[in-house]
């Protein structure tokens, strides 16, 4: 049905985000704009939807480059970390703890650092959100 939303299939996992720019040599001048034009629109499209929503309302999108794999990583899924590949993670985390999926519903309550945890109830029809 268009306009329903369809929470059983909204994807979500506990890995944390990362992103790789262009894979290609650049020369210096190319690499600072590519960064600069790609960074945070990229990580942030390499999230899941609902941690995206959540990043954007909170304004957490602030980014650092990841010289080592961030907690959490998980080479088996996400592939070996290359120490060459210049590589980004969001500076706060936003750890997904807990989903619970029914046949009415996905709940998802997510952990901000410092800023407390932020529940997620997602129906056909609605979208609620808010702190615990």
């Amino acid at each position: 049905m268009p306009g329903a939303i369809d929470f059983e299939t909204i994807y979500v996992d506990v890995l944390p985000t990362i992103w790789s720019p262009v894979q290609r040599e650049l020369t210096p001048e190319e690499h600072a704009q590519e960064l600069e034009e790609q960074a945070t629109a990229s990580l942030l499209w390499a999230s899941p939807v609902p941690e995206q929503i959540l990043r954007i309302l909170l304004d957490e999108a602030a980014m650092e480059r990841a010289f080592e794999p961030p907690a959490g990583f998980d080479p088996e899924l996400q592939g070996d970390w290359n120490e060459n590949l210049l590589t980004f993670t969001f500076k706060r985390r936003v750890r997904l703890v807990r989903e619970e999926r029914t046949s009415e519903k996905l709940v998802l309550e997510y952990k901000l650092d410092d800023a407390g945890y932020w529940l997620f109830e997602i129906t056909e029809d609605t979208v609620t959100i808010g702190r615990i």
